[in-house]
């Protein structure tokens, strides 16, 4: 990484998985994978859930959203740049926005949206989670408080709990309701590397746009780490298998050279 600059900050949602580095937002593995693709210098600051909003707010960093009151909601990741102005630091909510950020900010060396493809690539993100990820989210999120620090287990669960409207022990729970979100996800991955195979020579692509990977990649790879981690046994040992391996390919493509955690 670049030693002239300033580390950015980071703020992350830890988890009790150190294997990971204590991350397991796919949202945060976004962010991540994209500073280590920049090579930038960063640094991760750890909030638990219940303390979002207030370190948001002292900070003075952006809501990401507005709540149907009108209030405004504060999430991870947030970053603070001080690159711009040390003294006051740039601050962006939001894995999307954090990348347009990033490309704009530090072209160089490799973009993460080349020849203007961020509107396509945002078609393709869209359409790939429809596919492959919607399917199994509730069952993704109903596991991810085991991997949360005791500090975020009780918020996250009445906020999923209100959300989805139902007991996070009923989220696609073992029987049929799972079996069909699992057969669902299949076949949706399935048409995902058909489309993605649309883009070669007939031999397998694992990127959207060739042999090296964009923002996309990085975002997809983001949704396969997420289910390694919060459901290696229920899901991962599955989709790892399906349509050859290539997954677990596009994986560890990704991750053994963008995952590192600072």
């Amino acid at each position: 990484m670049s030693s002239q600059l300033l580390p950015i900050t980071l703020y992350d949602i830890p988890s009790r998985n150190a294997a990971y580095g204590n991350t397991w937002s796919p949202n945060m593995w976004k962010t991540r994978y994209a500073l280590n693709f920049k090579g930038l210098p960063h640094k991760t600051s750890w909030v638990a859930f219940p303390d979002v909003a207030a370190k948001m707010q002292s900070i003075g960093a952006p809501p990401s959203d507005k709540a149907a009151d009108g209030s405004p909601i504060y999430t991870c990741p947030t970053l603070s740049d001080p690159n711009p102005s040390s003294s006051s630091p740039a601050l962006i909510t939001d894995s999307w926005l954090i990348a347009l950020y990033l490309d704009k900010t530090y072209p160089s060396p490799s973009p993460l949206f080349p020849a203007s493809s961020a509107l396509l690539q945002e078609t393709w993100i869209e359409k790939y989670e429809t596919l492959a990820i919607g399917p199994v989210e509730e069952l993704l999120v109903g596991l991810v408080s085991k991997q949360l620090s005791d500090a975020s287990i009780p918020y996250f669960v009445e906020t999923r709990e209100k959300a989805f409207g139902k007991k996070i022990d009923d989220f696609c729970p073992v029987g049929p309701e799972r079996d069909a979100a699992l057969a669902a996800m299949q076949e949706g991955l399935g048409k995902v590397a058909e489309l993605l195979d649309k883009n070669g020579d007939g031999k397998e692509k694992l990127f959207c746009t060739g042999d090296e990977p964009v923002y996309a990649d990085l975002v997809f790879a983001s949704s396969l780490i997420w289910i390694k981690i919060v459901a290696e046994e229920e899901v991962w040992s599955k989709v790892k298998s399906w349509h050859g391996g290539r997954w677990e390919r596009l994986l560890d493509a990704v991750h053994e050279k963008y995952g590192k955690v600072y």
